[in-house]
């Protein structure tokens, strides 16, 4: 195995190439829950001291960062004139500014682009990659909205967020909890040879969890994954794992 998760940290080391990946940090998500009565205080400095430790505590030069760094995505007209959605967006642009700053002066940091990444642009220690994702040391990174290329599908393995995995557990009341889920899956081989011919077929999937706590999630035992990527992904077989560790067995077997 070449990555390995950080249970309890939302985040998975890559030994060989010393680095850190994170996924879907979504800076701004506030707003959402401001917009609807719920006033809660900024998570970024949070977060940044979170990847801050990991990268220390690991002694990572890279931090990848598999796409939606930011949150907001650009809205009708309407909402573009109101005066709290645009204060929003300043705040999340300065927050976005501080927190890759800061990340940039203790690793290089590489972002691949989610689809609420419009405008984030490439600069001093920080490159910015297109959806399709990058290859390094046999692990292709993508964020999960758009399809890898076909020279990040001939790696080993692949680590994708997007999804926000969360698995539907019942108590003991009987009622359905949400917890957040790490996803370990291989690929339909009949699907991916019909869309990528000659690409890895015994290629492992990491689905990763959000970094971002206040993100909510996918159930992937009762509605799978989203992205075109569930079309190719074994999600029935597929196991998932608590932050905690836990495995859980396949997600087949967790139908409420």
């Amino acid at each position: 195995m070449l990555a390995f998760p950080l249970f309890k940290k939302r985040a998975l080391s890559i030994p060989s190439i010393k680095a850190i990946a994170i996924a879907d940090v979504h800076i701004g998500i506030e707003y959402d829950f401001s917009s609807t009565g719920a006033n809660i205080p900024s998570q970024t400095e949070a977060m940044l001291k979170r990847c801050i430790n990991i990268c220390r505590e690991k002694d990572a030069e890279k931090l990848i960062i598999l796409g939606d760094v930011k949150h907001t995505i650009v809205p009708a007209s309407s909402l573009k004139e109101d005066r709290e959605y645009k204060d929003a967006i300043k705040r999340e642009r300065k927050e976005v500014k501080f927190f890759l700053d800061n990340l940039s002066e203790i690793a290089e940091i590489l972002v691949v682009k989610g689809n609420h990444d419009g405008g984030l642009k490439s600069r001093k220690n920080l490159k910015v990659y297109p959806s399709h994702g990058i290859l390094i040391d046999n692990i292709g990174f993508i964020h999960g909205h758009a399809w890898p290329s076909e020279d990040v599908m001939r790696g080993n393995t692949l680590v994708m967020g997007h999804v926000h995995p969360i698995v539907r557990l019942k108590d003991s009341f009987g009622y359905a909890v949400p917890k957040p889920c790490w996803v370990r899956a291989h690929l339909k081989e009949k699907a991916l040879i019909e869309k990528y011919g000659n690409a890895n077929a015994d290629m492992e999937i990491i689905i990763m969890p959000s970094f971002n706590p206040l993100c909510g999630g996918m159930a992937v035992n009762t509605e799978g994954i989203m992205g075109p990527m569930k079309k190719l992904v074994d999600i029935e077989n597929a196991n998932a794992y608590l932050l905690d560790g836990t495995n859980l067995g396949h997600i087949g077997s967790l139908k409420l």
